[in-house]
């Protein structure tokens, strides 16, 4: 997911990137709605996040299948532009936590939801 998310930001929209392959109800619904504020804001993103991911539980025997993520996410080199100038706030906590729900849809694992933590760093 979060190679086409990166994709969305770069654009300004998730049209034309394979987003809704994996992701999914609340997740995809964030996504969309970042994408909408900052397209009216005329903001865009260059660069590349760095992630780390890990699963940290899985239920393969519910139906759907379920799982949890726990990903840092390292945004030192993911900027928020607005043309050519550098808009990244200053005091932008650059690593943190998201925790993510995963769960098949259909045969497809996808996410669907996601909390950032900017409290906790990593």
């Amino acid at each position: 997911m979060d190679t086409e998310m990166v994709k969305a930001y770069h654009r300004g929209k998730s049209s034309g990137t394979k987003l809704s392959t994996y992701a999914a109800d609340k997740a995809l619904a964030k996504i969309e709605s970042e994408l909408f504020q900052y397209r009216q804001a005329g903001v865009h993103f260059e660069g590349e996040p760095k992630s780390t991911a890990k699963v940290t539980s899985v239920d393969s025997e519910s139906t759907p299948q379920k799982a949890a993520i726990t990903e840092c996410l390292d945004t030192t080199n993911w900027k928020a532009m607005q043309g050519s100038k550098d808009v990244t706030s200053a005091n932008q906590v650059q690593r943190y936590i998201v925790n993510g729900s995963v769960r098949t849809i259909g045969s497809q694992w996808k996410v669907v939801d996601y909390d950032v933590d900017k409290e906790r760093t990593c």
